[in-house]
């Protein structure tokens, strides 16, 4: 007798697994899905652990080089970063020391015929040219980081301050310094005052020179103070450029002691090559002041700036 079913009685659904657990629910009709058990594989292969090829290995080992250079790269960078960082805060304070031993006014001078107190540059600097002979003066710009001693040594080894410093030891900042050739005071006294100095790529030292070849900077920064032993001056700004000194055969640092022909030459020279219009030409007898630095657009490059004394 054949087993008959209770109308009530519900048929229950097929289980997701035949008996045996053996086949997968497949609900997307994925081929890729294994039928035999086991985890799904790529193009319906079985899975299994696949082994890395040779090439995949080397892959591996140069990516893992390259990360390990670039890596030292940028700790080499950092380390050089940090060491800049630091020389230009020592710089800093050994310039602040010196400048804090220029002599007030109040501090020593003589009493003048109305009882006034007269001051002489060399007491002002006294303190400075007893630790080095070879100070001659200090130059200033109002605003900027131009604020430095000024050293002269002799013509046989004119450029020791290019790679000195103030106390003469070995220091790649070195300290500007005034031309060898040049003359301060006196019947042979030049005309033209020459001044070198670094230009450190953090923009210390002579650097901020090179922002003359802005028309907006040469108007916020006028003007230069340069006092030496022999007395203070301020000297106005009449050109400001860029030279490179191997294609360009103006030597615009021998202008030293001119005669009034030359005197002109110069002038004519330096206002034609400026990046800024002063509006000023310096006539034969007045004292003129050249600052010359490293300009790094060309590989021979300089930056030169230009000033007269105001009387």
């Amino acid at each position: 007798m054949s087993e008959q079913h209770h109308p009530h009685q519900q048929r229950q659904p097929a289980p997701l697994f035949a008996e045996g657990g053996s086949r997968f629910y497949d609900q997307d009709q994925d081929d890729s899905f294994p039928q035999g058990g086991g985890r799904p594989s790529r193009g319906g292969k079985p899975a299994g652990r696949r082994k890395k090829s040779k090439k995949s290995k080397g892959t591996d080992i140069l990516y893992n080089i390259a990360i390990g250079i670039f890596a030292l790269i940028f700790l080499v960078c950092a380390g050089l970063l940090g060491k800049r960082f630091l020389d230009d805060r020592a710089m800093e304070s050994e310039m602040a020391d010196l400048h804090a031993l220029i002599s007030e006014p109040s501090d020593q001078g003589t009493t003048g015929g109305e009882g006034d107190t007269v001051e002489t540059n060399a007491q002002k600097f006294a303190r400075l040219v007893e630790l080095n002979p070879d100070f001659v003066g200090w130059i200033s710009i109002e605003g900027t980081n131009v604020d430095f001693p000024v050293m002269q040594s002799a013509v046989e080894n004119r450029d020791f301050y290019l790679r000195h410093n103030f106390q003469g030891e070995y220091d790649d900042y070195g300290v500007p310094y005034l031309d060898a050739d040049c003359v301060l005071a006196g019947e042979g006294a030049s005309n033209n005052l020459v001044i070198y100095g670094h230009h450190m790529k953090s923009g210390t030292m002579f650097g901020s020179l090179t922002n003359y070849k802005q028309a907006s900077y040469y108007e916020e920064h006028p003007t230069i103070e340069f006092d030496t032993l022999y007395g203070d001056g301020t000297y106005e700004v009449f050109a400001a450029f860029p030279i490179d000194i191997v294609n360009d055969p103006f030597p615009y640092n021998t202008y030293q002691n001119m005669d009034e022909e030359t005197f002109n030459t110069f002038v004519d020279e330096v206002k034609r090559r400026s990046s800024v219009d002063s509006g000023i030409t310096p006539v034969y007898g007045d004292q003129l002041l050249t600052l010359s630095t490293c300009e790094y657009s060309v590989g021979n490059g300089r930056f030169v700036v230009c000033a007269r004394k105001v009387d």
